[in-house]
């Protein structure tokens, strides 16, 4: 036990050291189970925060099994020098087909005669422009008569259904160009005029009524294909419908010339997304026994050891992993039929050869066993995405133990506040004692005086 040093003034106490140590002792034992209890609450809050992680996690790799589209994926692929481009989604069936791009559809352009140049006067008037059944027109007057004014008071229409006005200077001259905006014989031009001077005859286009003042440089027409021999007409270049489930871009026209796409399950997404499912599963049942650890050796458990809520969640999915799945049409209904089996240690493995089979032979069917109704996927999502929840349990244990340590902090508070007023008393009575013994020793000393004055008295030195 450490010494006390007398330094008081009239006791000879150190009454600082004495307190303090006193106040020490008391508050010691308090402060050393409040951290206790604040670390094992804050190991659990760690663990459950992990645990949400892991989850999450898992709940991915199970969003893309449980979505019929995402797994059911189709490839599309054409040869190098192909006139077009090909994608396909889960409706396509796989199937080789011929394909001829015969025309691509392109938008009508109409290019005038030719003027001195931009800044030439063409005429006053009404320029009323349709481009299908849409028609805009344009007042030309003094302030805009020229074929620059005319082009930029045709692309600041507001009501412009789609013509894009530009002049070209050519060593000839200059040349007003109308261009469609979009492509397919649909969006043919017609250009006429009414009232003002006449000049905007010059700008006329109307084939019907024998007015082509301007010339159709390019015609607006349709895409033309032709799939396995059957004509395919399209007012766009982006074909659909044409295949189910399929998407054809043209790139460019080949006619006589036919070019083959294949479109194929795609059975290494499918692979991907079952591989992503087991390794994110099994991290989850590593982090499942990390969580809840006991070693007897050491007796150290994990920070979740016993806890009830660890236990449910590993259960529930265990459970659903090894139900049955009914709404389906299959030889299979369950994962191990399929390649996917749970080993003695509680993860999951893939018997490949086993797996490629049945995606070789009922590829739809392997989708439909995750993202049936009842499918694995679909099943196991609820139940994870319950845990996860703003309302779920997980939720509500780290609400539960972010309380625990508000309370610990508040004792600790109120413990400041005690150990503040017990240094406060201690120190008072201390100080009383101190006083009073300095009175005593005072008195001592006076006392020792008078009778060392009284006659006959003499001290002990003396009778030696």
């Amino acid at each position: 036990m450490a010494s006390i040093i007398s330094t008081g003034i009239g006791s000879g106490l150190d009454i600082s050291g004495i307190v303090q140590q006193l106040v020490a002792a008391e508050g010691q034992p308090v402060t050393a189970r409040l951290g206790q209890q604040e670390a094992r609450v804050q190991s659990k809050l760690s663990a459950f925060g992990l645990l949400k992680s892991s989850l999450s996690e898992f709940r991915d790799a199970l969003d893309g099994l449980r979505n019929t589209d995402s797994f059911l994926a189709r490839t599309a692929s054409t040869s190098d020098s192909s006139p077009y481009t090909v994608s396909a989604d889960s409706d396509a069936v796989p199937a080789k087909y011929s394909v001829e791009v015969a025309q691509l559809a392109q938008a009508q352009k109409l290019t005038s005669g030719v003027f001195t140049d931009a800044d030439t006067v063409v005429g006053t008037g009404t320029l009323q422009i349709a481009v299908g059944a849409d028609t805009f027109g344009i007042v030309v007057d003094s302030e805009n008569n020229t074929l620059a004014g005319i082009r930029d008071s045709i692309n600041a229409a507001g009501d412009n259904p789609g013509v894009s006005a530009s002049i070209v200077n050519a060593d000839s001259g200059s040349y007003l160009i109308l261009s469609g905006d979009n492509v397919g014989a649909s969006n043919s031009m017609i250009v006429t005029q009414s009232g003002g001077d006449g000049g905007l005859a010059a700008l006329e286009y109307d084939p019907p009524n024998l007015l082509t003042s301007l010339t159709e440089s390019i015609a607006a027409q349709d895409a033309l294909i032709r799939i396995d021999g059957f004509d395919v007409a399209s007012s766009s270049n982006t074909i659909t419908g044409a295949v189910q489930g399929v998407t054809i871009n043209l790139v460019t026209s080949d006619p006589g010339s036919t070019d083959d796409f294949t479109v194929a399950n795609d059975e290494a997404a499918a692979r991907g997304s079952v591989d992503e499912f087991v390794n994110s599963y099994n991290n989850l049942v590593d982090l499942f026994g990390q969580l809840a650890s006991y070693d007897s050796e050491t007796q150290v458990s994990g920070p979740l050891f016993g806890d009830s809520t660890l236990r449910a969640i590993q259960s529930q999915v265990r459970r659903e992993l090894s139900n049955v799945v009914t709404d389906i049409d299959a030889n299979f209904t369950t994962l191990s039929e399929v390649g996917i089996s749970v080993q003695l240690d509680g993860k999951l493995t893939v018997d490949s050869t086993k797996l490629s089979a049945i995606m070789d032979d009922d590829f739809v069917q392997l989708g439909q066993l995750f993202s049936a109704t009842d499918g694995f996927a679909v099943r196991i999502y609820d139940v994870v995405d319950s845990y996860l929840s703003n309302d779920g349990v997980l939720e509500a244990r780290e609400d539960g133990l972010n309380k625990q340590i508000e309370r610990i902090a508040d004792d600790r508070t109120s413990l400041s506040q005690r150990l503040v007023s017990l240094e406060t008393r201690l120190t008072r009575q201390f100080n009383a004692m101190d006083a009073l013994l300095g009175q005593l020793s005072l008195t001592s000393n006076f006392l020792s005086q008078q009778l060392s004055s009284l006659p006959g008295f003499t001290t002990n030195s003396n009778n030696n």
